[in-house]
């Protein structure tokens, strides 16, 4: 019988260690394909770039994304809320939209794949509209004090920073957890502020979510394995 491959050693040991969180997402995909295997997230990319694309087209295409999904902290009193839920789909410039397929591929896929299409959508929702609510009636309450929120207050990210403080206690990756820790503090170092704080709140809710999810007589049951790992575990659909 032969023995087991050894395990690489040295930078290809530290990078396949970093990204064993993703084991589970290859391995379905390799499996039933990438449509299949996360619906969820592939929708959600798409829409985004679908709204996107729209934004920059001035013949018409803008009005249409901007009634589903421009979002402004001015918007609240008045309503309506739909922009607010469509915030999360509209990126303005092309390094956001690198940002968001590489977040997809990264992020959403292995925490749809670990904890399935509802919770990644649950986890969407809740992590983009409840921080912007937070801050948004903040700064309303401070007299409009920040002027970073006086535009248009849409993007990915919110979503992106929930779903990886998930994805963080979810597949108890100590990497996801570590990169999620020093975009942070990035942001809080480069632009602190109300439009920082919505990244702070979007990791409490992703984490409590997941926490609160997996608590005992929740109805979350976990499947040995399901990370990649021999005694590993992790939550099924």
């Amino acid at each position: 019988m032969r023995p087991p491959p050894a395990s690489p050693r040295g930078w290809r040991g530290a990078l396949g260690r970093a990204f064993a969180y993703r084991r589970p997402f290859r391995d379905r995909v390799a499996e039933v394909g990438l449509v299949l295997a996360a619906p969820a997230s592939l929708a959600f990319l798409l829409t985004s770039l679908i709204v996107s694309s729209l934004w920059h087209d001035p013949a018409g295409g803008q009005r249409l994304a901007g009634a589903c999904c421009a979002w402004q902290a001015t918007d609240l009193p008045r309503g309506p809320l739909l922009p607010l839920l469509g915030s999360a789909l509209l990126v303005r410039r092309p390094v956001e939209a690198v940002w968001t397929v590489a977040a997809t591929w990264l992020v959403l896929g292995p925490l749809e794949v670990v904890g399935g299409s509802r919770r990644l959508i649950l986890l969407g929702v809740l992590g983009n509209v409840v921080p912007t609510l937070l801050v948004d009636l903040c700064w309303l309450a401070t007299g409009k004090a920040d002027p970073g929120l006086g535009g248009l207050d849409v993007g990915t990210s919110g979503v992106i920073v929930t779903a990886a403080a998930a994805l963080a206690v979810a597949a108890s990756s100590l990497p996801v957890a570590a990169v999620l820790a020093a975009g942070l503090a990035v942001d809080v170092a480069a632009a602190p502020g109300l439009a920082t704080a919505e990244h702070l709140v979007a990791v409490a809710v992703g984490v409590g979510v997941t926490m609160a999810l997996a608590a005992p007589g929740r109805g979350v049951r976990l499947a040995p394995g399901r990370l990649g790992r021999p005694g590993t575990t992790g939550p099924l659909r």
